[in-house]
């Protein structure tokens, strides 16, 4: 490599000047690389500079990119429109790398355009002291032809923040925003390079990382994951720099969701407007006046664009990495964090809290046509036998029977135990495929002493490395899991022998001859006894994909099933689920409160316990990220248990309805006296309130032909119409409804594992929350909304599944793509 070329490739600077830029960088890497070593942070050995130490062979350029929209401000606000006016107020909270200005019609208020710039200011700044001429005349192209020298210039002194490049309505040229540098780009990508330690153990967690090294701000989109995945590169004993030309860029522009009033794909007015061979640092969105619109006049998601920053949320930006030697580096790693060797780094701050993002996709038709009773057992057949046995199994069940007859009498906690808790700190709501991953990853990185677990289904191996992760930081782990697989008896093995306090489930699901459950589905995850989550989905593959963004698609999306949960910010909520887990947990093992009871056969092994199932061919229309929501006042919280206090709470839940119902279930077991029982109760409250909104989902999958029909006819008993009352969940955009929630009146939410069977309702260990707040249960109310508007209804209840929507794949399919692993866990029938 000869030189360092100018950002995007630009061409404003003469064969003298573009050397000199190449030097001024060249600088810039070696004192970046240099670091401080007084402060723990440095030498730098792995960062290299490619003009001294050009790459070898093996070289690979690393893209990394992120949201434009600035984190901080999503954080900051409690609602779309709230965070767009605030992010539209002032470039000064525009801190992704990315700013934006908006050109307006003066009559209507319509917005006609709006320009966005990743372009840092050192490039100006010394575009200006070589050329101001250049300056003058790129301004006068950029933003506008009135632009006069005395404008930009003060004293002979180019003014980055000047009249025509210092808001979000005057125009715009290049970054003003403090931490918006190509400086600070350089010494974060340098800062990450070093491999951290601590007690021996690598630090790889991105908040974790840059607490530890302080190359960034923690609060942002883009500085904490480009440290992230630098540091991977370093961690596979790399040597790195950022790819020439050095810069930011904007990476794509992806409006899913968006209306045009013509009818016009909305990619079509997007403009990159400077840079080069997709290295661009400029782009424009305008609509044509031949087209007789405004960009105002578009929708997205059915709402006018009236903000650049709806806009942004469209926008990701990129910077490119480099790596070369790969594995040969004998750069040691660093023991401790910045400024002190063997300082610990900071825990993962507080959680996000933001609003939708719209992927990819579009809707399309669904099959009406009806299936014969051979088509239904085809389906059947092709299920994985352990799924096969349990589904009949099921059905031979007497539907009166409230448990196995084999259960040892459960010794019930005392209805004191289950008073509403008064709640003043923070709440999280999330929701698979979306954002639980996320959610869930950051909460186990911030652990510091203890995690404490309970949980029907673990398969997904990326949550084990994560609990090992957190282990070697010295935090306790209890873990009681129903190991009704081989592979989760080898998850409680190894990491019983790790030194976690693992335990199977007192349940004939876990083979435990010690049986209080027919199962133990509970799923509970209390975090340094002071956060609790509760969830509807379990820790398989589908409940919690692998999705890093919260809310906001990184790499790949990953398909997975509509899940929910709440995090809980209470140390009282926390010991309560705690206690109850260490309970179990002693009854499992012959403790007391009762004596060791005789043995009894354990449950048979499943012959297999997955099965590969079509993936769904479209992305939700929206994903949604997680919320946090501090109470201004405290706010009423209630653990609601199997077999304790679930199904009278329910009961009464329901019958408080006033104006709408909603309901999202696995299932709804119809002919079943417990679960017609609660239905009643919503016909009862409907008869009170005329009025009342009722609406249900559930899933199509998998139900043989008499629980249809038990199903379809409890809905006509109680007046529920298909369509109006109920749908099931598109099988295009989810893997399956494995959700468990009840929302009334959008003011208060019931959440967590219990389906609407006998078992569910009354026998198994289940965990729910009763929140009653607005705003939590609004958050719920739009992720059902969304999926309501996604269950593609008809004229009449379509048939469940067909052989083709089924998908049932072979084990040889799944490289080829299109397929999905799925957990026989996720569809028993519990």
């Amino acid at each position: 490599m000869n030189r360092l070329d100018p950002p995007g490739f630009l061409d404003d600077l003469d064969a003298a000047g573009k050397e000199a830029w190449s030097q001024k960088v060249s600088d810039w890497l070696d004192r970046a690389r240099a670091g401080e070593p007084a402060k723990n942070d440095g030498p730098r050995n792995q960062f290299f500079n490619p003009l001294k130490d050009p790459p070898a062979p093996d070289a690979q350029v690393a893209p990394i990119s992120w949201n434009a929209f600035p984190r901080q401000v999503r954080i900051d606000s409690l609602s779309d429109m709230q965070r767009w006016r605030q992010a539209d107020a002032t470039r000064s909270v525009q801190d992704e790398y990315c700013e934006w200005s908006v050109v307006r019609d003066p009559p209507s208020g319509k917005i006609i355009r709006v320009d966005f710039t990743c372009e840092g200011p050192e490039y100006w700044e010394f575009l200006a002291a070589r050329d101001p001429e250049k300056v003058v005349e790129l301004y006068r192209r950029l933003v506008s032809p009135s632009v006069r020298r005395e404008d930009l210039f003060v004293g002979g002194v180019y003014q980055g923040k000047n009249r025509f490049n210092n808001s979000t309505s005057s125009g715009i040229v290049h970054l003003i925003q403090d931490a918006n540098t190509l400086w600070a780009e350089i010494w974060l990508g340098a800062g990450a390079s070093i491999r951290r330690r601590r007690a021996g153990q690598d630090i790889t967690d991105a908040q974790a990382l840059i607490r530890c090294s302080r190359y960034g701000e923690p609060e942002r989109n883009s500085d904490p994951f480009i440290g992230e995945q630098v540091n991977a590169l370093a961690r596979r004993l790399a040597d790195i720099t950022l790819n020439n030309p050095v810069g930011l860029y904007l990476h794509q522009f992806n409006p899913v969701g968006w209306a045009m009033p013509d009818g016009e794909d909305a990619r079509s007015f997007w403009r990159f407007t400077r840079g080069s061979n997709d290295h661009f640092v400029r782009a424009t969105y305008e609509v044509p006046p031949e087209r007789g619109y405004f960009v105002g006049d578009v929708k997205i998601d059915g709402r006018p664009i009236q903000f650049g920053a709806q806009i942004a949320d469209f926008i990701t930006i990129k910077l490119e990495g480099l790596a070369t030697r790969i594995g040969q580096s004998t750069v040691a790693a660093v023991e401790g964090c910045w400024g002190e060797a063997g300082a610990p780094p900071a825990v993962v701050a507080a959680a996000e809290a933001a609003d939708e993002l719209v992927p990819p996709t579009r809707l399309a038709g669904r099959r009406t046509a009806a299936r014969d009773e051979a088509a239904d057992r085809a389906v059947f057949e092709a299920l994985p036998e352990a799924l096969r046995r349990n589904r009949e199994q099921s059905s031979a069940a007497d539907d009166d029977a409230a448990a196995p007859p084999a259960l040892l009498p459960y010794p019930r906690l005392p209805e004191s135990d289950f008073l509403p808790r008064t709640v003043a700190g923070r709440v999280m709501a999330y929701a698979s495929p979306d954002s639980t991953y996320a959610v869930t990853k950051k909460l186990i990185d911030s652990a510091i002493s203890s995690l404490v677990i309970g949980i029907y289904d673990f398969s997904a191996e990326y949550m084990k490395e994560h609990l090992k992760r957190a282990m070697r930081r010295g935090v306790s782990l209890s873990l009681m899991l129903d190991t009704n697989s081989e592979e989760e008896r080898d998850v409680l093995d190894e990491l019983t022998e790790l030194g976690a306090n693992c335990v199977k489930a007192p349940s004939s699901s876990a083979g435990n001859p010690v049986a209080y459950f027919g199962n133990a589905h509970e799923k509970i995850i209390v975090v340094d006894g002071e956060i609790v989550m509760i969830q509807s989905g379990n820790w398989s593959e589908n409940s919690i994909p692998f999705n890093e963004g919260d809310g906001v698609v990184i790499g790949t999306y990953e398909p997975g099933n509509r899940d929910m949960g709440m995090a809980v910010e209470s140390r009282e909520l926390a010991a309560f689920f705690s206690n109850l887990v260490a309970r179990d947990m002693r009854l499992s093992q012959g403790q007391p409160p009762d004596a060791v009871p005789p043995d009894v056969v354990a449950a048979a092994s499943p012959a297999s316990d997955i099965f590969f199932e079509a993936a769904p061919p479209a992305i939700p229309t929206r994903l949604f990220s997680s919320i946090t929501v501090t109470p201004e006042s405290p706010i009423s919280i209630t653990p609601v248990i199997t077999p304790e206090n679930f199904h009278p709470t329910l009961s009464r839940f329901l019958r408080s309805a006033k104006r709408s119902v909603r309901i999202e279930q696995q299932y709804l077991r119809g002919g079943q006296p417990a679960v017609e029982a609660l239905l009643r109760e919503i016909a009862d409250a409907r008869a009170d309130h005329p009025d009342l909104d009722v609406r249900i989902i559930v899933s199509k999958k998998y139900l043989d032909a008499g629980q249809k029909q038990k199903f379809v006819k409890a809905m006509d008993d109680f007046d529920f119409a298909f369509d109006t009352n109920y749908r099931y969940l598109s099988t295009r955009h989810f893997v399956h409804c494995h959700n468990k929630l009840v929302l009334v009146d959008d003011e208060k939410v019931l959440l967590g594992s219990q389906n609407w069977s006998t078992t569910g309702l009354l026998s198994n260990r289940e965990a729910s929350l009763l929140v009653e707040h607005a705003g939590i249960a609004s958050y719920f109310a739009k992720l059902f909304d969304a999926d309501w508007e996604l269950s593609e209804p008809g004229a009449a209840p379509p048939d469940f599944i067909d052989p083709a929507e089924a998908g049932i794949r072979s084990a040889s399919d799944f490289a080829q793509g299109g397929v999905v692993i799925s957990s026989v866990a996720d569809y028993r029938d519990l």
